[in-house]
């Protein structure tokens, strides 16, 4: 199976747990995946989510030490592919990563509302976590009356005390009531996902891995859980 992984090309843009918490289980299970962006190239992370930045909040993200450990995964960063050069027909499901670049350039984006009315009209698995969550917002009729989750607007008005009023043209949760979904959420920093259908949402890099496991049972139909 073969999954889109799509982040923001917004300078500072990407929270890189929530690219390769879920690439990590992904590949673990023999997925191939693909990196695209709006413009393609090289991305750029946020310094507060490189564990190997002195500012760090994430010095502890061995997943993510271990992905910028590998020179061949760093140039797959850099290489990304250009949302209008995709083959979307390659791919079984699609995952978006968040960061607040995400609620710049993935919405409002026309290329995101092709990508996603393309996963959504043929019954693939559409994820997104944090951020990423709001290009849902680009296809309300397929998310209107549908549960989601994603970064919650108590944890931007919290983040507007170091980076100001408003600092992203949008947030997520409002934009996504605004376009229909019923939005739900833990406390800042809890672990939320949610699953409806063949959609699942997370709310954080700290839902990551949750999410992607959950991902890789809606993509697979299959669960190595078993109940008695």
């Amino acid at each position: 199976m073969r999954i889109l992984a799509i982040s923001t090309s917004v300078a500072q843009g990407l929270w890189l747990a929530e690219l390769t918490h879920p690439y990590w289980h992904f590949i673990e299970r023999h997925m191939e995946v693909d990196i695209a962006s709006p413009k393609g190239g090289k991305l750029s992370i946020l310094n507060l989510s490189d564990p190997y930045d002195p500012n760090s909040q994430e010095a502890e993200d061995i997943v993510s030490k271990g992905f910028l450990s590998d020179k061949a995964l760093v140039y797959k960063m850099e290489t990304t592919i250009p949302l209008a050069e995709l083959d979307l027909t390659r791919y079984d499901g699609v995952h978006i990563a968040g960061g607040g670049g995400a609620a710049v350039d993935l919405f409002p984006s026309s290329e995101m509302t092709v990508v996603l009315e393309h996963f959504f009209s043929r019954g693939k698995v559409v994820g997104a976590i944090c951020h990423g969550a709001i290009s849902l917002a680009n296809t309300p009729d397929r998310i209107r009356g549908r549960h989601v989750t994603g970064f919650s607007l108590e944890e931007d008005q919290e983040l507007e005390k170091s980076f100001g009023k408003d600092f992203l043209p949008n947030y997520p949760q409002p934009t996504l009531e605004k376009a229909g979904a019923i939005f739900s959420c833990a406390a800042p920093k809890g672990l939320r996902v949610v699953i409806d259908g063949r959609l699942i949402t997370g709310q954080s890099q700290f839902s990551a891995s949750e999410y992607a496991l959950q991902f890789i049972g809606l993509l697979t139909g299959t669960s190595p859980v078993v109940v008695v």
